[in-house]
């Protein structure tokens, strides 16, 4: 929770500070450059943090397929109840509102041969305008995803190689690159916030989106927690043992312990393996997620992680407003962890 406040705090100094700015944002262009320098460098701590971790490596045989499996079902479940509500919503890929039906808007512009000429040429305009720019988003977010896939696994070999012959005891490690985590996670929701304050359209996003941004973490629980249950009905693991490791939306430091102390150590295996990677999964896909399926889909992919490490990647990889989704999306599933994983495991 102290985290969870020092957060929130940083990100709305930063965001009130360069709000005050915003006439003075042409001289921040640097800021893109440097937010992406910083997720690079966090993921690729965590990947030495994942491959000296003595659990996570040992774990890459049949509780690794599991973890696999599992977080494969419930990502594809929160995916798909958004798409779902995102449908009832009436909202496009992009997360807005969908336009007026073509022909609709045809038959109001046409009542001249003149403005329906003019209409067409700024149609055709804008068109080529739009497809120029999302080539150049794609091509992006390709490069973005290899670079950040590099990164973790760069990250993970020097860890599993070089941490145990550095550190005779490994936790030493754990201890001091969690520190250099919750610093650099600290810069990195800074210039999120700067970012955002210098756009300017963080509150009016909030007023506009109103009830969707609870809707939509709802949505992506309940698709996580179903596929979860789907998952137990053909795996090794009970109904309830699936639905509780599904309910930990990527919190690998709270949801495994508690399932483990309940009696079900296997299964806590499972939990710390399936939330490790569904965190990594959200840092690597989530650009491409976004482009190739829908920006509100993206925030689901890594559960608790879209409110802090995965926030810059949703920012960079979607309109500003999806931020708002994404931040609500990891705080209403940071809170629905504690409640739902005891209450499934018993």
């Amino acid at each position: 929770m102290k985290l969870l406040l020092l957060y929130w705090g940083i990100m709305i100094l930063c965001y009130i500070a360069a709000y005050k700015l915003r006439s003075r944002r042409d001289s921040f262009g640097f800021m893109g450059g440097a937010l992406n320098a910083v997720i690079f460098i966090l993921v690729f701590i965590m990947g030495l943090r994942m491959g000296a971790n003595e659990e996570v490596t040992s774990s890459l045989g049949t509780i690794g397929v599991q973890a696999v499996l599992i977080t494969v079902f419930t990502v594809c479940g929160s995916m798909a109840a958004v798409t779902v509500l995102r449908k009832i919503l009436g909202l496009n890929r992009q997360g807005a509102a969908d336009n007026m039906p073509e022909a609709k808007l045809e038959a109001q512009l046409t009542e001249a041969e003149y403005a329906e000429s003019q209409l067409e040429n700024e149609l055709e305009s804008q068109l080529e305008k739009e497809t120029a720019e999302n080539k150049e988003e794609k091509g992006g977010a390709a490069k973005t995803t290899v670079l950040i896939l590099v990164c973790v696994a760069a990250g993970m070999v020097l860890g599993y190689l070089l941490i145990p012959r550095l550190f005779a005891d490994t936790a030493v490690f754990q201890e001091m690159s969690g520190t250099w985590l919750v610093a650099g996670i600290c810069v990195l929701l800074g210039l999120v916030g700067f970012n955002l304050g210098l756009d300017g359209s963080v509150i009016r996003s909030l007023k506009t989106a109103g009830i969707k941004v609870i809707l939509v973490p709802l949505a992506a629980i309940a698709g996580s927690l179903l596929f979860g249950a789907l998952y137990g009905l053909i795996s090794p693991l009970t109904v309830r043992e699936a639905v509780s490791v599904s309910a930990g939306f990527g919190w690998y430091t709270f949801a495994p312990g508690v399932i483990a102390e309940a009696g079900h150590g296997v299964a806590g295996a499972v939990s710390f393996m399936h939330n490790v990677i569904r965190e990594t999964l959200g840092i690597i896909i989530i650009p491409l997620a976004a482009q190739k399926i829908g920006y509100l889909e993206a925030t689901a992919i890594p559960g608790v992680a879209a409110m802090d490490v995965c926030l810059p990647i949703v920012e960079r990889s979607c309109r500003p407003e999806t931020v708002v989704y994404s931040f609500c999306m990891g705080m209403i599933m940071s809170v629905a962890v504690p409640l739902l994983v005891p209450l499934f495991i018993g």
